[in-house]
């Protein structure tokens, strides 16, 4: 309640007392005056609203986790006086992820009668998810501002935020492929790609590449020419089991490890490589290895409404779904030291040829860190790299500290530590 309305209300209640106590009736109409003052005014506070209409549009069905949504409103006055004191309120409210809620208020200007306004709002979109923005909130006061009245106009817009991302160094620049067949089987898809044809030497054409029996039976040098294979496989398998993660809001374990997925997919798209994400709550559709923007957009979308899930434990489908991993693929998992199994699940994929990083999500505060220490340990002695993954700033360092470091003739593989 207002200040204004408080003292009327007193005003009123004491010339009351005082008309009662000295039968006075001078003092009955002042009380009656006030009264009606009171009353005018509330009418008056809701009559300004019916006034007005509002319509919500949005620049875009879609925006990034922690930048700014515009919406602008198209007010239009259909009065016969002035309003000078009218205002909007827009909020966004987050569908994805319970609790996030943004508001913004703006006052409208003067608006003459049969007049139209455009109004600006800027919404921050804090976290991923899917947000219902409005409906607009329309709000004016009476002429002496006793009272304050709200009234919903228009529909609301839903709008996607995508997750937030950060940029990594090319994969190619941190990322050691397995050694034994896996490796080699790699290293040689590496330097010859798909086989294409013969044709005559140029100058720089590499020897190795010679046809010798061509070259014997035609006299000239003659190389084989093979189509460079552009896209290697990257195989994410993101642990969305709500009950392995810690943390509120967009400070969670889940938050954070959502954020990571999408980086490395997005990195390893923009290199034209083969891109697979599993997890539970995800669409199947993203299980078979795509390449381009189309499947950049699948997976962003389903990151951005995806939500933590109680169903099976994510070493039981981890081991489902690197049993149908292809063989030399580089595999990324991205989990919490909350299921010890994980190591154990790794192991055997490491040794088929699969090129293992492991990122364990920790909590800025509290959580376990040796719990965390320990899987890494027994993660390194199955022969898997693992970096810690504190927050979204962390990924790029923890893909690092989780790469194999190849030393000598052989591969050894040491898990660094963040």
């Amino acid at each position: 309640m207002s200040l204004n309305f408080k003292v009327f209300v007193f005003a009123a209640v004491v010339a009351f007392v005082v008309g009662a106590m000295n039968e006075a009736n001078v003092m009955y109409v002042l009380a009656g005056v006030c009264v009606a003052v009171v009353l005018i005014a509330f009418g008056l506070s809701r009559l300004a609203l019916t006034r007005l209409s509002a319509e919500l549009s949005v620049a875009a069905g879609r925006c990034q986790a922690g930048s700014g949504l515009r919406a602008v409103v198209h007010v239009r006055s259909i009065g016969s006086i002035t309003l000078p004191s009218a205002g909007l309120s827009l909020t966004a409210t987050n569908l994805t992820i319970p609790g996030l809620e943004v508001t913004q208020r703006l006052l409208l200007p003067p608006l003459p009668p049969a007049s139209e306004a455009e109004v600006e709002a800027r919404l921050a979109c804090p976290a991923r998810g899917r947000y219902r923005v409005g409906p607009v909130q329309l709000f004016d006061s009476d002429p002496i501002g006793m009272f304050e009245y709200e009234r919903a106009q228009g529909e609301a817009v839903e709008v996607l935020a995508l997750p937030a991302t950060v940029d990594l160094p090319r994969l190619s620049s941190w990322e050691v492929r397995t050694g034994g067949e896996g490796g080699r089987a790699l290293a040689a898809r590496r330097d010859h790609g798909e086989f294409r044809g013969i044709r005559e030497h140029s100058p720089g054409d590499d020897l190795r590449h010679v046809h010798w029996k061509v070259t014997a039976h035609s006299g000239e040098l003659a190389v084989k020419e093979y189509e460079p294979i552009r896209h290697d496989m990257i195989s994410l398998h993101l642990d969305l089991r709500a009950a392995n993660h810690a943390g509120d809001g967009t400070a969670s374990t889940l938050e954070t490890a959502i954020s990571a997925a999408a980086s490395i997919a997005r990195e390893a798209l923009a290199e034209q490589r083969l891109v697979a994400v599993h997890g539970d709550g995800l669409p199947t559709g993203l299980t078979t290895p795509g390449a381009g923007e189309p499947t950049l957009h699948r997976i962003m979308v389903a990151l951005a409404e995806v939500q933590g899930n109680g169903q099976r434990t994510f070493t039981e489908a981890l081991s489902k779904q690197l049993a149908r991993a292809r063989r030399g693929a580089s595999v990324f998992v991205i989990t919490t030291a909350a299921e010890e199994a994980i190591a154990e699940v790794l192991a055997p994929a490491a040794r088929r040829g699969l090129s293992v990083r492991v990122l364990l999500a920790e909590p800025p505060e509290g959580g376990d860190p040796e719990a965390t220490q320990q899987l890494m340990a027994r993660l390194h002695a199955s022969g898997v790299g693992a970096g810690r993954l504190r927050s979204v700033a962390d990924i790029a360092d923890a893909l690092v500290a989780a790469a194999p470091v190849s030393v000598g003739p052989g591969t050894v593989r040491r898990a660094g530590v963040v």
